[in-house]
Formats: C-alpha cells, structure tokens, sequence
C-alpha cells in the first residue's frame, strides 16, 4: 500500500495556516477563563478575525493567493462544549468549510488541537490524568465523521512540548500548573492521546495522513567561543527540540532540564501513528550560562544576522532553518513546513523573509530531504495568545474595526512562489 504522505494527486501542498480560537471569536474556552482572570498581557480575544462567519471569504483569499492548501483547528470547545455533548451544528459548520475548501482546490489540513480546551476539560480529564487519552479519542473520532474524507490530511497534535512546557512547568497559560512531574506525566499524555486520535481518524477515513505539528527552535551561545554558553545551547537543543523527535521516530524519549525535570517514556507503537511529520519554524535564542540561583542560564533574541528583529523581537534567522529540517528529517518521515512566519504589521521584511525562507527549501530539496510542502503562518493578522492583536502576522491586514481583509503587498511574493513551488517537480515519497 502506497504512502498516505504525500498524496499522489497532489504532491507538493503550498499555503497558508491558522488556528480556530486566533481567528474565530466568540469561543468560549479554557482560555477565555484565562482572560477573565487577568492572566493575559494583550486583552481578550473577543471577535478575533470574525472568522467563524468569514471561513469561507478566507479560504477565496488563500485560493487567490495561488495556495492549494488550507491548515486550520477545529475548536474543541464549540464540538464538545459539556463533557459527552457534541454540538452536530458546529460540526457541521467545519464540514462546510471542508467542502468549501475542496472545491476551491485548497487541501484542508485539519488541527485537532492548537492549545485550547473545552471549559470541563482540566478538571474532569486533565492531561496528568488517562481520562485525558479517552476523551480526545472520542473528539477526534466525532471530527472525523463529520469531516469525512475530503479531511484526509491531519496534524492532530499542535506544538504539545510547548503546550507541555507553558501549561505544566512554567504556568504561563492553562492550565497554569509548575510542575516537572505533572509536565512529565502530560507530555506522556498528550502521546497516548495521539496515538488514539490516530487509530480513530484513521477508522473513520482510512488512507488519511496523520501528522503532528513541532515548534523547532534554534539555540546558540551568547558568547560563541565560551564553552558553557555552547554546552548551554547544545543541552537546549536536545531538551527542546529533541524529545518530540524521538517519541515519534522510536518510541521512547528521554530529556532533561536542570536542576530537577526530567522527560522519559516510551510508546513502542508511537511510531506507526505517524505519516508526516511537521515542522514549525520562526526564530533563533542566544544562551548564555551563569543566571544564578535556580537558572543555569540566560536567553535572548538579538539580531546577530542584520536583517533586524521583527515587531515581537525575534531574530530572522533562515540560515537555521535548514539545519532542524535536517534533524526532523531523521526520524525518516516526510516533512511539512505547518508554520513559518514573522510579525510585521509595516510589510517591511515580509516578502524577504518569504524569499529566504522558501530558498531553503530548494536547498533542502537538493539535499534530498523529504519536504513536500509550506504553510505560511498566517493568512489574516489575528489574536497572538499572550500578546494580543499586537503582532501582525498576516498576509492579509485586518481592520480590527470593520474585521474586513486587505492584501498587504507581500502578498505578490506569497503568490509567485507558490507557482514557482507548485510547478516544480514532485518528490519521490
């Protein structure tokens, strides 16, 4: 039987990405519960991009933007929003959407999960608890049958190492826990959970290609020639980007973060459960060794290549970004590019860094690395989670006022790479 990765009708996906509680609005959810309690430095989410009601004007601008593929997340809350409960009209609303995109020749790639959950969720089946597991396997399940086949590319899990770090170990979003053995016992969790949703979807719409999503991040010393600051990002990069790797490409995991966390399992049939594998890519830390007291180190973002730092601070770095592809890569999946992006509300640097960016696929190509395809992140400036609406990190400006979509100029580059992409050769699987 054939690879489901990449598809045969369609080799090489180029597009764009966004995610259900960023765009949609009006979604009550474990992260609103958070905005309420003033944990927060941006506000509200509120309308976001008013998506909910727009879907399917977006996905004409994705389509007008020469993309043929769609990533978005079904929002959990709206699907399940009491435990056993399933919202058939909500379902229905994403089924829609689905058949939209297919008709406009966009490849949905459905999320299951971008870091929010229903309101019920971290009392009744946390990740620390194997409730969890059972749960997101009957939401997945339910997804799956009202999506149907025209759903046939999936990352079920997006970015769970830093929904594991933020919610479990520094307590920054829900479900706002510090704990390294409760992080541990997610992070194992949140893979069974995968594995489940895998089995589901795949009963439901078999030959689907099941993916996950990974937030890769590139480390390097502060000072390059001092040897702590280089041991300091080496141990980053091992604890950071590592562990999700191995799960998938072994069946087992093991990291460690001074002084006291430590990641280890193992899931010998984690593997199987995957087709492809995602890579989300946006910047580059500079470590630096000796904090003091609980803190081995120091991080920051500087701009060490000249480009300047986006309107977030982060570093443009597309030199680093072909040495973790070569990393994902060795777990021996096909690879996605499921977000790469920057925050540029002036349009300054975005046509560049989509040049640079989509350059180092070309590179990786000849390489002979497995990459069949890029999604930009993100197709309409939305809501940035603990920063607000203030990043901008759409190809389309929106008015927060009149919620209505404007083409910023970068969106000419966006449009001549994707032909340029799409009409080169494909691949070999």
């Amino acid at each position: 039987m054939p690879a489901p990765f990449p598809f045969a009708d369609r080799p090489r996906l180029f597009g764009v990405a966004v995610s259900h509680y960023q765009v949609e609005g009006g979604d009550p959810c474990d992260w609103t519960e958070w905005e309420v309690a003033g944990r927060t430095r941006g506000g509200a989410c509120g309308r976001a991009a008013g998506s909910w009601e727009r879907y399917e004007e977006d996905a004409l601008a994705a389509a007008a933007l020469g993309a043929n593929a769609f990533r978005f997340s079904v929002s959990w809350s709206r699907v399940e929003p009491r435990r056993g409960t399933f919202d058939e009209g909500a379902l229905e609303r994403y089924a829609r959407f689905v058949v939209h995109l297919t008709a406009l020749g966009l490849e949905p790639v459905v999320t299951l999960l971008h870091y929010t959950h229903p309101c019920w969720f971290h009392s009744e089946t946390p990740w620390t608890s194997s409730a969890s597991v059972d749960a997101f396997g009957r939401f997945a399940r339910h997804v799956a049958r009202a999506l149907g086949p025209a759903a046939r590319c999936w990352t079920v899990l997006n970015e769970p190492f830093v929904l594991v770090l933020g919610g479990f170990l520094d307590g920054q979003v829900p479900p706002g826990l510090a704990s390294g053995r409760a992080a541990a016992r997610a992070f194992d969790n949140l893979l069974a959970a995968h594995e489940a949703a895998a089995s589901a979807i795949r009963e439901v719409v078999p030959g689907a290609a099941i993916g996950v999503a990974h937030n890769m991040m590139a480390f390097a010393p502060a000072r390059p020639r001092n040897p702590f600051d280089r041991l300091l990002a080496s141990a980053a990069d091992r604890f950071y980007n590592r562990p999700l790797l191995d799960a998938f490409g072994e069946g087992r995991w093991s990291a460690f973060l001074p002084p006291f966390t430590r990641f280890a399992g193992r899931r010998p049939g984690l593997p199987a459960s995957l087709d492809f594998f995602g890579v989300n890519f946006y910047s580059r830390l500079h470590l630096r060794f000796g904090a003091g007291g609980r803190r081995i180190g120091s991080f920051d973002y500087r701009d060490a290549t000249g480009r300047g730092l986006t309107d977030n601070g982060w570093e443009i770095v597309p030199e680093a970004f072909l040495p973790l592809l070569r990393e994902a890569a060795s777990i021996g999946r096909p690879l996605l590019v499921t977000e790469n992006g920057l925050a540029d509300a002036a349009d300054a640097r975005r046509a560049a860094f989509l040049e640079e960016h989509v350059a180092v696929l070309r590179k990786a190509e000849a390489e002979g690395l497995p990459v069949h395809g890029y999604l930009h992140w993100s197709l309409v400036d939305n809501f940035e989670w603990l920063d607000g609406y203030g990043p901008r990190f759409g190809l389309l400006e929106l008015d927060l006022e009149t919620l209505a979509r404007r083409e910023r100029p970068s969106a000419a580059t966006f449009r001549r790479l994707s032909a340029e992409y799409l009409g080169r050769p494909a691949l070999r699987p």
